[in-house]
């Protein structure tokens, strides 16, 4: 997903973290990615190219995978709460109008059971095939997050999920979706129960939970070593062995629970500020766009359940 933001464009570092986790659950070897909203294109086009090198073109559009070990990031819930493929759609669509991408997904039409859409460019230059496949396999992941089932996708007519069947198309932008079934979303998780996907160790995600249940007074680390019953220094290399620290791990939790907030409740916005532990609006407004790409206003105004 990139985007044009004058004088230069710049991709969705989210994205590329997802992307690096596809890789993984391939059993391939994923670059190092970046934290907050956006970075260089380039970082993009070298994530891209890396896979290819790694997995040849099959296995991109089995990338998007990799936002099944992210849901309980903000993004994630606010495109997986779609009520249907539909939603999804419009959902996505509105994401990228709010970003300016210069690339978007067209839906040329939604039945029972079957998408066919197209992804266009706004400007002469069409996207490439590696980001045409790679788009269509986000998209297939979200439609499994919605609780679509049974699902397969083409690309130019050349079946790209869940098995490529050759390494490439004459027409990657033309895309068909199809699925056996649909169940309603599940329902969003409590906000007691925003911990981590990723493959963090029992003792950090604990360390997370507490943070995140103990907002807005998040309590020091010294008195969460006590609780969870760990020495200070081995949590301390724990974290260090997870590539975090207790200041990220706070402004994690703090960002998932604005997220909650945000979707699952019309909480004001200065309220929530204050839940998350922030010291003012001004610095809530500011650390969630860092993180999103979006202020708490836009987040709710696109994504929050009617």
């Amino acid at each position: 997903m990139s985007a044009t933001s004058a004088p230069a464009d710049f991709a969705s570092a989210a994205m590329l973290r997802v992307l690096a986790q596809g890789l993984r659950e391939l059993g391939l070897q994923a670059p190092a990615t970046p934290d907050g909203a956006t970075v260089g294109l380039d970082a993009k086009r070298a994530m891209l190219q890396h896979a290819i090198q790694q997995g040849g073109m099959r296995c991109l559009a089995l990338l998007g995978r990799g936002l099944h070990r992210f849901t309980h990031e903000p993004s994630h819930r606010a495109l997986a709460s779609a009520r249907d493929a539909r939603d999804l759609f419009g959902r996505w669509g509105r994401l990228e109008r709010y970003i300016h991408s210069r690339h978007r997904v067209q839906v040329v039409e939604v039945g029972e059971g079957e998408a066919r859409l197209r992804h266009v460019s706004l400007r002469s230059q069409a996207p490439h095939a590696a980001e045409d496949l790679v788009v269509l396999g986000v998209l297939v992941a979200l439609l499994e997050a919605c609780g679509h089932r049974g699902l397969q996708a083409w690309a130019g007519g050349v079946p790209v999920y869940p098995a490529c069947d050759r390494e490439t198309a004459d027409d990657t932008s033309a895309w068909r979706i199809t699925w056996a079934a649909h169940a309603p979303p599940t329902p969003a998780a409590a906000l007691g129960d925003l911990a981590p996907d990723e493959a963090w160790a029992a003792d950090v995600k604990a360390l997370f939970n507490g943070l995140a249940q103990r907002l807005p007074a998040a309590p020091a680390m010294d008195e969460l070593a006590r609780q969870l019953g760990c020495p200070r220094r081995s949590l301390q290399r724990e974290l260090q062995q997870q590539g975090t620290g207790y200041r990220p791990l706070l402004a994690e939790a703090r960002y998932r629970t604005a997220g909650w907030w945000l979707l699952q409740t019309d909480a004001p916005l200065a309220e929530i500020g204050f839940l998350c532990g922030h010291a003012d609006q001004s610095h809530f407004t500011r650390e969630f766009r860092r993180r999103s790409g979006m202020t708490p206003a836009d987040y709710r105004r696109h994504f929050a359940a009617a």
